[in-house]
């Protein structure tokens, strides 16, 4: 996707399959139904499971175009027409009178959740990489969506496209998301998601974590208490910028 300029918000890669059980199954549920609702497109790969039936479902249900997907045997993907989806251990009744436009929340748990919570971009240094758990944690219990760029992208997705790509994913999520979090310490690529933040106008808010021990806790703090990256041999003092945040 990110090859054919499209920015791919993977739930299984945003939330590593429920983010490993450290949160309420329902947080994740919400957020994935939100950020289908945030979605300009849904594109289906492979089979129709039973959690993909209800993520075609609220799509349809928002006018959200729904593109779908089968894989070739030599591992690229091939769009194909509506009529030729296969259905993985669902109802084909069920899958007709979705597409007929009738209601079907009364037949699938995740559809019962009415809510949605605002999408937040959660920007945070590469030297705190091991605290992205923490940090989508941290989100989801505070009932916002993290666009989490490391999980999303797998540390630049192991180098399989261009590191330009990536970060045009990147401003993609940010413009996308209503608010910007800030973990701890700003480096320069933080800087640089802050501001853009804040020439469309979004509101950008700072954190720090005040305690080592898992599950990892953060506080709010004002621009005056934000730490800069401490500057490696050569690099500029980011401290100059503090006006800018």
């Amino acid at each position: 996707m990110l090859g054919l300029g499209q920015t791919p918000i993977n739930p299984y890669m945003n939330f590593d399959y429920n983010l490993s059980g450290v949160v309420d199954k329902s947080l994740v549920r919400v957020a994935n139904n939100s950020l289908i609702a945030h979605a300009d497109e849904l594109w289906v790969f492979g089979e129709v499971s039973d959690g993909v039936l209800a993520e075609v479902y609220l799509a349809k249900r928002r006018k959200i175009p729904v593109k779908y997907f089968r894989r070739l045997h030599d591992g690229a993907f091939d769009e194909i027409p509506e009529n030729e989806v296969v259905l993985e251990d669902v109802s084909s009744w069920l899958w007709e009178y979705m597409l007929a436009g009738k209601d079907i929340a009364r037949w699938h748990p995740r559809l019962r959740f009415y809510k949605e919570y605002p999408l937040v971009y959660p920007a945070y240094s590469k030297r705190n990489f091991y605290l992205q758990m923490h940090i989508s944690q941290y989100c989801l219990e505070h009932h916002v969506v993290p666009l989490n760029p490391f999980l999303l992208f797998r540390y630049f997705i192991g180098d399989s496209v261009p590191r330009e790509t990536i970060y045009e994913g990147n401003n993609n999520l940010v413009r996308l998301a209503d608010e910007v979090w800030v973990f701890d310490e700003v480096s320069n690529g933080v800087l640089a998601e802050v501001m853009h933040k804040k020439e469309q106008g979004g509101e950008v808010k700072y954190f720090r974590h005040y305690s080592d021990k898992a599950p990892i806790t953060y506080r709010r703090v004002s621009t005056d208490k934000v730490e800069f990256e401490v500057p490696r041999l050569g690099d500029e003092d980011l401290e100059q910028y503090r006006s800018q945040l």
